[in-house]
């Protein structure tokens, strides 16, 4: 029976994917556990061996190759023992060759605990020299703490030879200075009579001004000497320096003992030769300290050459003990690669077995599962791919003709659904643009209701102005009329000054009285006018349509201007509106060429605003205080202009469009959106900038910058 036949009858039979599947995987199990019985027997034998290496042969080598390397640390002790600085790190080092020479004698016996050692012999010889390396090492420590007490007692010594030849300086230099001035002038003080040429170049006075030189000439040798035998580092050199030393001494105290010097200021010397003595005589000098360091660096040297002798055999030593555990552990290593390599064979056998199998299998698979499984996916991605109109054609009687026959049902029904689709997708694009339609509504609804509001306001600042020129000749009268009356009360003064007799003290003293309180009350009147007034017409050139013509103007008056006009508005629709003002209003601005009636409606604007927000947050706030900083700087030939308020800010994205048309951050019916956009146009056509900071919360600062040359007129600014 062929193997296309017995296929034929098992699909014609109804066998299920999963049974041919089971059946499959299970031929392949059975070669798995056949390589992996295989594999165990090979891999314990292996194991055996490795256990062999890891338990006894590695650790004898580890511990002879740690045991080599703490004795290299116990052998370059030496140099730093001989080479510690300091008491501390002394300390330090005892601490580390004590803990050395423990961790040493560790290994040893560890050594002898694996019976890694070829006898006891040996590993008593290795105890032995560590011995005899710590005593060395001990007697190298003695020493040089010897050394460095000598040489701290030397550095005392040293620095007592500068302080000593100051001192001498200090005693024999003025009066070598003293005395040769006496020998060639005759003086021992300026304000002394002059000897006699004969009685100052006389033998004793110029014996005096040698032996004076002899004192300080050998008293800086001596010294030198000294400081020169300090240093020296062969014992040899000493004698000669030290020859050299008490001759300069003798000499010193020759020129010292002489009747002449005796006699001179030089007595104070007594103290300083006996210094001089003491630096270079005895035990304690430093002669004899130096010759001591220098037998105790000698004595150290001998130690030390002990010291490599001990550790080059300690250290042949060691070199045999790693030797013959390196040997124990290549035979263990020889053993563990025999075993590798007859594991190798067996694996390659059962490798070559599980190819066949994975091969039939493959065969298996391939043929009559992953060609129809392959089919089956070709047709979902072509469906995938929208084409619906391919039918699904699978062969075969099990599971995957099942999922093909599922799938050819899926495909006629996503056929129905791609149709529905179409409509739905229809119907969803008129529903967008019935949206678009009606926000576009909305928008032109808005921007009609904005144009309204313009016109409203248009129309209320015709009023406005209408109002202001019917006032403006009422408050002429008043004014008038004050100055005319206070020119009445003058006269009134002058007649009562001409009958002051006649009238009665008290009646005078009244009728005066009641003339100051006219006069206050006139000038009061007269004062609050010419304000009215001056706020009239700056309502009547601010509702004047057309622009004028360019003309100097102090801007820092026209801003402190249209900021009273702005707050008295304010104040004007809501009494309860207040707000602190701050100035720093640069006076180097001068006069610009502006068009006033332009850039008043850029600062009311601006000014107006920041009234607005702040009385909105003052409001929201019993505790917020409002506050508005006006601010002018000349920076070269610009002038920059500041209106800051801390209300409460503007948000990031709205700053990106604040400036646009129609953009404002009120609520409807009470912002057009126009004023910020129509400012920023005065602006460039005046050749400035106009900018906007913020921060959300803490303050809101508008800043103009408007061209200003240097030639332009300059100006004060009015009180």
């Amino acid at each position: 029976m062929s193997l296309a036949t017995f296929l034929s009858r098992v699909e014609s039979r109804r066998i299920g994917l999963g049974v041919k599947m089971y059946a499959a995987f299970g031929v392949g199990v059975l070669l798995m556990l056949a390589a992996s019985v295989v594999a165990l027997v090979s891999f314990g034998v292996v194991s055996n061996s490795q256990r062999h290496i890891t338990e006894r042969s590695v650790p004898s080598l580890v511990a002879a190759i740690r045991a080599a390397q703490q004795s290299s640390a116990l052998v370059d002790a030496a140099p730093r023992l001989v080479s510690a600085s300091s008491a501390e790190e002394l300390t330090e080092v005892r601490a580390a060759i004590a803990r050395d020479k423990e961790l040493l004698i560790n290994l040893i016996e560890e050594l002898q605990v694996q019976d890694s050692l070829e006898n006891r012999q040996q590993a008593d010889m290795l105890r032995s020299l560590a011995d005899a390396l710590t005593t060395t090492l001990e007697k190298i420590e003695q020493s040089s703490s010897r050394r460095r007490e000598l040489e701290r007692r030397l550095d005392a010594r040293e620095g007592e030879i500068p302080v000593m030849t100051r001192q001498i300086d200090r005693i024999l230099v003025p009066e070598i200075d003293g005395q040769a001035f006496y020998l060639a002038t005759g003086l021992r003080e300026i304000g002394d009579v002059p000897v006699p040429p004969a009685e100052r170049t006389s033998y004793a006075e110029q014996v005096r001004y040698r032996d004076l030189l002899t004192l300080h000439t050998q008293a800086n040798l001596a010294a030198r000497l000294l400081a020169e035998a300090a240093v020296l580092n062969d014992r040899a050199l000493i004698q000669p320096v030290r020859e050299r030393y008490n001759a300069a001494v003798g000499s010193f105290e020759r020129a010292f003992r002489s009747s002449e010097a005796q006699a001179s200021p030089t007595r104070m010397l007594d103290f300083e030769f006996e210094r001089l003595r003491s630096l270079g005589q005895g035990a304690e000098g430093i002669f004899g300290l130096q010759e001591a360091i220098l037998r105790q660096v000698e004595m150290e040297a001998r130690y030390i050459e002990e010291n490599r002798a001990t550790a080059a055999r300690l250290l042949a030593t060691m070199d045999r003990v790693v030797a013959v555990a390196d040997h124990q552990a290549d035979a263990a290593s020889d053993a563990s690669t025999s075993a590798v390599n007859t594991g190798m064979v067996v694996l390659v056998v059962l490798n070559v077995l599980n190819v066949i199998g994975a091969v039939a299998l493959g065969v298996f698979v391939g043929r009559y599962l992953i060609r129809r499984m392959t089919g089956l996916a070709a047709s979902m991605r072509s469906m995938a791919e929208g084409n619906l109109e391919v039918p699904v054609e699978v062969s075969g009687n099990d599971e995957v003709t099942d999922m093909a026959d599922a799938l050819e049902v899926f495909r006629r029904h996503a056929l129905e659904v791609q149709r529905l689709n179409l409509v739905e997708k229809l119907a969803d694009e008129l529903k967008g643009k019935n949206e678009d339609l009606e926000r576009t509504l909305r928008d032109l609804k808005t921007a009609q209701n904005q144009v309204v509001m313009q016109e409203k306001l248009a129309s209320l600042g015709q009023l406005a102005a209408g109002i202001a020129h019917e006032i403006k000749n009422p408050l002429n009268f008043v004014n008038n009329f004050s100055e005319v009356s206070g020119e009445l009360i003058e006269e009134v003064r002058e007649v009562l000054g001409e009958v002051r007799e006649q009238v009665p003290e008290d009646a005078r003293d009244e009728i005066e009285g009641i003339l100051d309180d006219l006069t206050s009350n006139l000038d009061k009147i007269n004062q609050h006018g010419k304000r009215a007034d001056g706020i009239v017409r700056s309502m009547l050139d601010h509702s004047r349509a057309q622009s004028g013509d360019k003309r100097a103007v102090n801007l820092n008056a026209l801003l402190k201007q249209y900021a009273d006009l702005a707050y008295h508005a304010m104040r004007a629709k809501d009494q309860r509106f207040n707000v602190t003002w701050e100035e720093d209003l640069d006076t180097g601005i001068g006069e610009v060429e502006v068009v006033p009636q332009d850039l008043s409606r850029v600062f009311l604007n601006l000014i107006t605003n920041a009234c607005q927000a702040t009385f909105e947050r003052a409001k929201a706030d019993d505790q917020y205080r409002p506050c508005i900083r006006l601010s002018s700087k000349r920076r070269d030939e610009q002038a920059e202009f500041r209106i800051r308020d801390n209300g409460p800010g503007i948000p990031q994205d709205m700053i990106k469009k604040i400036f646009e048309p129609f953009v404002t951050t009120k609520p409807t019916g009470e912002g057009t959106g126009l004023g910020l956009s129509l400012s920023q146009d005065i602006v460039s056509q005046h050749g400035g900038i106009m900018g906007v900071e913020s921060e959300p919360g803490t303050f809101t600062e508008f800043w103009i910058t408007l061209p200003a040359p240097a030639t332009s007129s300059g100006g004060t600014q009015p009180g």
